[in-house]
């Protein structure tokens, strides 16, 4: 199904490469400004290079979640941008660290909810004011939010902590416009899981390049769930394995 988002402004955390960069293309080509979200300035140039060659419309917005101070005046200044805030896909995350809980280092499973859960949680916040009556949120979650995986006690929790965010969002947000998604784009050939295949720390280490998913996939059906086509499953995780989702996103 073609998505048309012309006259939408949209906001991509994390998308320097992967999803987010995938999402950020998908989201210009269906006719969305897009602010293009790295950590820091220029993380993104490549990608909104990629945009404008096509005809899109996009530039690069810093923006480090993990910051949670900072969070709200970057949102803000981007809002300024844009002129609206339509659209915010919360795709920033880390994978790290991944160790057994007898290993586990505190700190660094603290930066994990910190910049999976937290920030997306801020960004949210910050965005709220500029919604305007109506707003479309996608969180990027995973299999992860309801699996325990050996190795994975901080993405699995962070996961599982950011869906239930998305339910909250959701619930308080309908009633003003707002509704919010959760998307599990399945085994998707990113930078992630080639950090995932060096660790070698639990069986999705042993998957083969090959049989990972393009993020072109994913990023098309981020596109449609932020058109409003798929309300229905606002305040859920839709799955892309799920056929009979991926079959109404195909149209």
């Amino acid at each position: 199904m073609k998505v048309d988002l012309a006259g939408k402004s949209a906001l991509v955390t994390g998308a320097r490469h992967g999803i987010g960069a995938a999402t950020a293309s998908a989201l210009a080509r269906a006719g969305a400004n897009v602010a293009v979200c790295g950590r820091k300035a220029g993380d993104c140039a490549a990608v909104i290079e990629a945009i404008k060659a096509e005809g899109g419309r996009a530039f690069d917005a810093a923006l480090d979640v993990a910051d949670l101070a900072a969070v709200r005046g970057r949102i803000d200044d981007i809002a300024e941008r844009l002129g609206q805030l339509d659209i915010v896909v919360n795709n920033a995350a880390t994978i790290e660290p991944m160790s057994t809980i007898a290993d586990l280092d505190p700190e660094k499973f603290d930066q994990a909810m910190r910049i999976n859960v937290s920030g997306a949680a801020a960004v949210t916040n910050a965005a709220w004011r500029h919604f305007a009556g109506h707003g479309r949120i996608v969180n990027l979650l995973s299999g992860a939010a309801s699996r325990p995986m050996h190795g994975w006690a901080a993405y699995c929790s962070s996961k599982a902590a950011l869906l239930m965010l998305t339910r909250s969002i959701d619930e308080e947000g309908k009633a003003h416009g707002i509704r919010c998604f959760g998307i599990a784009p399945g085994l998707v050939d990113t930078a992630m899981q080639a950090s995932i295949r060096a660790a070698g720390i639990n069986e999705v280490s042993q998957i083969p390049q090959e049989r990972l998913a393009d993020p072109r996939v994913s990023a098309g059906a981020i596109a449609w769930l932020a058109s409003g086509a798929g309300d229905d499953r606002a305040g859920t995780m839709v799955d892309i394995r799920d056929a009979d989702f991926m079959a109404k996103v195909a149209g």
